[in-house]
């Protein structure tokens, strides 16, 4: 009616305001009688799902066998092609992560450019360019494309392949692989994979320093001669060019990449399990379990039940409506968020299912028996209308927003002729949600949701977990990597040894409890990387709890910490602001200059749980809480006595996060033992300290420690 009002409006500027009022009186009446036969009680019934309306991909098979997809889009100047391999690479057995070097070497420029000049050439236009194990990405405004072609088709058929560069990136990934085996993430992704698929599958096979350390350059050359081929060669071109245009470019930059036959690999059948089997992970002290519930699918992209078990996927735990959420964190508080997945594979037996949470540490089996309760309950109890629809909607408008991009037509059709897919599957995708129901919902899950022969994955304290995961089924002990540990126990606590023993022995063998008590000052300068600077700390202690801390790098001070024992402040990139109120206590607590002398009053409990092992190495394991209640574990070694690990917990963001600190390289200084090699872990962050210079008894000023 108002559009009706607007015409007329626009028709005939003489229109009476007479007519106008009549017209607005008319809608006003039919407003009425609108609410008066509207039950807003009723939820309104969804109309028919419509057929998407999307372009075709046009297509062309190049010369040399590489399968083209262009989209064009001339909203923006800019145009982006992707390059995606459909292979089955061989398992790396021994040499795993030589797959992953190719993507890492591209990058390092071709033998007429090399890597600094190339990245420069790159950057002059503007472009962007990506490698990976199985294809590459570039972009650029179109004015440019023709020189981002050049630059990208001579890496790619021309890599220099530099001996330097594959030394750094195995240094690189040996330093990743040694912050990971302090990272509960990192361990169940490799206890899931292992268990899932085992080292006879390419998704079982897990990095190790050993297989890094095993590449070589020849093994890196052979998979890239192996597998990079335009006849297993996916193109997508998206943007501001013609039909005409790209295959223009695709035969000038590409035709000279020589086909050759690609070899299928095969790999061993995931073993299926007949009953539940649960995995575990040592993380000491850990105050969070990373949770997960998993086992191999075989659910190709293409099946028909792939839609369907997506929504039922959503509604247990696709987000924060899911049934996994709102029981483990809205119910519960065991988690800050619990969520499943579903992954499919063209392969057989390559997708999976899983279901995880990272959970406390004392609800690590109460969270096992929740999310095996809701995945049960997806199997026999129907979904509610409300948790169907509302799933679908997501579904359906999350797949909408996707359109929007460009690069997604591409994808989709590069997606239908890899998969084998009806060449009409996406542009029924919304008819296909909308066809779901409760019954299709029930019978996917009964096929695919398995709750009964699952893997269950436990990253977390192993002395607190074992006897309560022992009911979900037999329990067994994984290193970082998920292979089995088959070392000997750490050995037992002798007869009559208790954890005061223990701290005094540590006591004695660093210097003695009067070399302890005779520091008056302290000073130690360390250093570290991170993110490729260089940063140096200084930590300055005085007695009286005077405490001066500043970290450093190029750029200036990043953060610094100055308290005379009774007040002071901290200061940083954001500012300056006084230490005051429950931050007085816990800087007076980091100003101690020496720990276990307070552990062994009577303001400390001391625990010895037992005995472990550490990177190899049998430690006694000694549980302390202080006057305020906070906890530590901390781990002696049998043989020197020295503390070699402790495990404490912060509060970050409202979370608390498990801090593992591994100490190590004793050296004397003035008679008196310190570690000078501190790793730290906490959470997703690692730090690799080595300490240069300790100073005793130097006289440190007072002034030191007075805020300016």
């Amino acid at each position: 009616m108002q559009t009706i009002i607007n015409k007329q409006l626009k028709n005939n500027k003489m229109i009476s305001k007479k007519i106008i009022g009549s017209v607005l009186s008319l809608l006003l009446v039919c407003n009425v009688a609108l609410a008066q036969t509207l039950d807003r009680s009723i939820r309104p019934t969804p109309g028919p799902a419509p057929v998407v309306q999307m372009g075709d991909a046009e297509s062309f098979v190049s010369s040399n066998g590489i399968k083209v997809y262009v989209v064009e889009n001339h909203k923006l100047p800019k145009v982006s092609y992707s390059i995606d391999l459909d292979i089955k690479p061989a398992l790396e057995k021994d040499k795993i992560g030589a797959a992953g070097f190719v993507g890492d070497l591209l990058k390092a420029g071709s033998k007429k450019m090399p890597k600094d000049e190339f990245n420069k050439a790159i950057d002059m236009i503007g472009g962007r360019i990506s490698f990976g194990s199985e294809g590459m990405f570039f972009s650029s405004l179109t004015k440019h494309s023709d020189k981002l072609l050049a630059l990208a088709s001579d890496v790619l058929l021309n890599p220099a392949f530099p001996q330097k560069e594959l030394d750094l990136q195995k240094k690189k990934s040996l330093s990743g692989l040694a912050t990971e085996k302090d990272d509960p993430q990192a361990m169940s992704r490799n206890l899931g994979a292992m268990l899932n698929y085992g080292p006879g599958h390419y998704r079982g096979e897990v990095m190790t320093e050993e297989t890094v350390g095993n590449v070589e350059m020849a093994d890196v050359k052979k998979y890239y001669d192996t597998y990079f081929r335009p006849n297993v060669a996916y193109m997508a071109i998206v943007g501001d060019i013609t039909m005409k245009e790209a295959k223009k470019q695709v035969e000038k930059y590409f035709g000279s990449w020589k086909k050759q036959d690609v070899p299928v690999a095969t790999y061993a059948t995931p073993a299926a399990n007949t009953g539940a089997k649960v995995g575990i992970v040592n993380k000491s002290g850990a105050v969070q379990s990373v949770v997960k519930v998993t086992y191999p699918l075989d659910l190709k992209p293409g099946n028909t039940d792939v839609i369907p078990l997506k929504v039922a996927n959503g509604v247990l735990g696709g987000g924060a409506t899911g049934r996994l959420f709102q029981n483990l964190r809205e119910k519960h508080a065991w988690t800050y968020g619990s969520y499943a997945s579903v992954r499919t594979s063209k392969w057989d037996n390559s997708g999976s299912f899983s279901a995880s949470a990272n959970s406390t540490a004392e609800a690590t089996d109460s969270s096992v028996v929740e999310i095996l309760k809701e995945m049960g309950r997806m199997r026999t109890e129907k979904v509610s209308q409300e948790e169907l629809e509302g799933y679908k909607n997501y579904m359906a408008g999350t797949f909408a927003l996707g359109l929007e991009n460009p690069r997604t037509l591409a994808r989709y059709a590069i997606n239908i002729a890899k998969n084998n897919l009806p060449k009409d599957y996406y542009k029924n995708y919304l008819k296909n949600i909308e066809k779901v129901t409760a019954e299709d919902v029930m019978r996917v899950s009964k096929k695919y949701i398995k709750p009964g022969v699952a893997h269950i994955t436990v990253a977390g304290d192993k002395t607190s977990n074992m006897k309560k995961l022992e009911k979900f089924g037999p329990v067994t002990v994984y290193d970082v990597y998920g292979k089995e540990v088959k070392d000997a126990p750490a050995k037992a606590v002798p007869a009559g040894v208790t954890a005061r023993d223990i701290i005094k022995k540590y006591i004695a063998n660093t210097g003695g409890m009067d070399k302890w008590k005779g520091i008056k000052d302290i000073k130690m300068v360390s250093g570290m990387q991170m993110q490729g600077m260089d940063i140096s700390i200084t930590s300055m202690k005085k007695e009286g709890g005077k405490l001066y801390e500043e970290v450093s790098a190029a750029m200036g001070t990043l953060q610094k910490t100055v308290f005379n024992g009774k007040s002071g402040t901290t200061s940083g990139m954001q500012g300056s602001k006084d230490i005051e109120g429950d931050a007085v206590a816990a800087t007076l607590k980091k100003s101690v200059i020496f720990d276990e002398e307070a552990y062994l009053d009577d303001s400390h409990k001391l625990e010895l749980v037992g005995t472990e092992k550490v990177d190899g190495e049998d430690c006694y394991v000694v549980a302390v809480t202080d006057a305020s209640n906070e906890k530590s574990t901390e781990f002696y070694s049998i043989k020197s006595g020295l503390r070699v690990q402790s495990v404490s917990t912060m509060k970050a963001q409202g979370q608390s996060i498990t801090v593992t600190t591994k100490l190590g390289d004793y050296k004397n200084v003035d008679g008196m033992q310190f570690p000078h090699s501190i790793k730290q872990n906490m959470g997703p962050q690692n730090m690799d300290i080595k300490v240069k210079t300790i100073e005793i008894n130097k006289g440190i000023d007072d002034k030191t420690f007075e805020a300016k």
